[in-house]
């Protein structure tokens, strides 16, 4: 065998140590990154305060829509939930070993514990809500897209502000006739 021949021989072998060294990689897991999600603005120690997680805007869009019947918890569409008792201020949770991708939180204050966000008939919320990003939408929930946020092996933290009905306040009688 010539010098060049083994040469080839050992360029050859090291060039399939490293396609296989690249393939293992790749089947290799992604790394998994925590995240903690703090609600804010927190009015009252009343009922439960309601956590939900999705990875998906379908899950997030469905929550949106069985909200008021069933609340987060019974929500199939979500990746994870939690429920803890309500403080004033702010409450934290920490979601662990998420792989990484895009996630959106949904969260409302659940003040009389009935296990669902209350609605008029009109469907506008009469108890705290907010999601990820503080997003908000026109006359309708935001979108997952407006709500979401990367989840790498860094991790994230997260913070929604609760936002609550305006109260309405008792105005002055209707007049009975002219003065």
């Amino acid at each position: 065998m010539s010098i060049g021949a083994g040469r080839a021989a050992r360029l050859g072998a090291f060039r399939g140590l490293a396609a296989g060294l690249l393939l293992l990689l790749a089947a290799l897991p992604a790394r998994a990154g925590d995240l903690k999600v703090t609600v804010a603005g927190l009015r009252s120690d009343a009922g439960t305060l309601m956590i939900g997680l999705y990875d998906s805007a379908d899950g997030f869009d469905l929550a949106i829509k069985h909200s008021s019947e069933g609340g987060l918890l019974n929500d199939r569409g979500r990746l994870v939930g939690a429920a803890m008792r309500a403080a004033p201020g702010a409450r934290s949770i920490i979601f662990t070993q998420l792989p990484p991708g895009h996630y959106a939180v949904i969260a409302f204050h659940d003040e009389n514990d009935d296990g669902r966000l209350d609605e008029s008939p009109w469907g506008v919320p009469l108890e705290g809500y907010a999601f990820s990003n503080d997003a908000q939408g026109l006359l309708a929930a935001p979108s997952f897209e407006a709500a979401s946020f990367a989840v790498d092996e860094e991790g994230n933290d997260v913070t929604l502000t609760l936002i609550y009905p305006k109260a309405t306040e008792p105005g002055p009688p209707p007049s009975q006739g002219l003065e």
